[in-house]
């Protein structure tokens, strides 16, 4: 039978205390000027791969019931439901402004607010260049002349 020989206490806390300062704080922590931890702000949804689903327009909440959602592939396309009809649409995203191409559409008739929404949708989207940003997870894109929609960041768009 072999016995285990007793290791001399220095060593084994000499490497326990080495050990044991490698490992920092909060992960991905930073130190402010007087030694505090920080965390970082939370990472923003990406503007690709996300579905993105239409708070309001103008400011103006967008009608309960029939959600606009929509997600930008990599591939340089734009897809999903304006509130009532589906659409797909090419996309050039350029820096911080994107380019929304003509729109093939499912033509179911619309009517009330979420017709309304849907023209609203369509006429910004086809604006020209929108200026794009995304912050706390909360998309804003901004026409030309000023006009703009908010979204929230859902799941991956799959």
């Amino acid at each position: 039978m072999r016995t285990l020989r007793n290791l001399a206490p220095g060593p084994v806390l000499f490497a326990a205390l080495a050990l044991a300062g490698c490992q920092g704080g909060a992960p991905d922590a930073a130190l402010t000027p007087d030694g505090a931890a920080t965390r970082p702000p939370a990472v923003d949804a990406p503007l690709t791969a996300t579905t993105w689903t239409v708070g309001a327009v103008d400011g103006t909440a967008a009608p309960a019931g029939r959600e606009a959602r929509f997600s930008l592939a990599p591939d340089g396309q734009v897809s999903g439901t304006l509130g009532c009809n589906r659409f797909s649409a090419p996309v050039t995203v350029t820096g911080t402004t994107l380019t929304i191409g003509p729109p093939a559409t499912t033509r179911m008739a619309c009517e009330g607010p979420a017709g309304e929404q849907e023209r609203v949708l369509t006429a910004l989207f086809a604006a020209g260049p929108l200026t794009w940003r995304v912050h706390d997870r909360t998309l804003t894109l901004t026409a030309p002349d000023g006009r703009n929609l908010t979204a929230e960041a859902g799941s991956a768009a799959e």
